[in-house]
């Protein structure tokens, strides 16, 4: 997998073999082509691989909080895997786009790791809603989408000109996010005056 990452971002899909891969790697030739069968095979387990690792990050990060605690955990851990692993993100990345071509003969699974993305999102902010500390007003579906395309707007940015602040760009999302989604402090004092009454 790292020699198959190594050589997509530095010589690109096309120039990515499995030959190269297993060579690469320091095994035969034909190791590669044996394990994945074709390049699409290679490339489903180096997307399958990256997606599964970011997505694991991104549960890790946000643990059992909801809300906005748990968008902006996600939003964390997705810059550190960014600092972390830039390769794999740029890799990543790089097997998506090439699948969104209609001639490619690669195609992947960015529409299921889009939706479970998605699907976590909504129901962080569904479950925030529940417990009062999130706008009941906002729909946790449209959110999910906005804060998907956010992310993947961001990232796209970064990997397209490395000189883009991009923690500045993450605070700003988590900034916006916290003034969309929170539950104004009066409102929240004023259920509990009632509450308590």
């Amino acid at each position: 997998m790292e020699a198959a990452i190594e050589l997509i971002v530095k010589i690109g899909i096309n120039g990515t073999t499995l030959q190269a891969v297993g060579e690469r790697a320091g095994y035969s030739r034909g190791l590669a082509t044996h394990r994945f069968g074709s390049k699409a095979g290679l490339f489903g387990k180096v997307l399958e691989e990256a997606s599964v690792d970011w997505l694991d990050r991104m549960q890790v990060a946000v643990g059992d909080r909801i809300g906005v605690p748990a968008l902006v955990a996600a939003t964390d851990a997705a810059e550190m895997f960014i600092r972390e692993r830039p390769e794999e993100v740029r890799a990543m990345y790089l097997l998506w786009f090439l699948s969104i071509d209609p001639s490619a003969d690669y195609k992947s699974n960015i529409a299921t790791v889009h939706k479970a993305q998605r699907r976590d999102v909504a129901e962080w902010v569904k479950v925030g809603q529940v417990a009062g500390i999130v706008d009941p007003s906002v729909d946790p579906v449209r959110v999910a989408e906005q804060y998907a395309a956010s992310m993947a707007g961001i990232i796209y940015q970064w990997l397209a000109n490395s000189e883009m602040p991009l923690t500045l760009m993450f605070q700003q999302l988590k900034s916006d996010l916290r003034v969309r989604l929170e539950r104004p402090v009066g409102e929240l004092a004023g259920k509990r005056r009632l509450a308590r009454g």
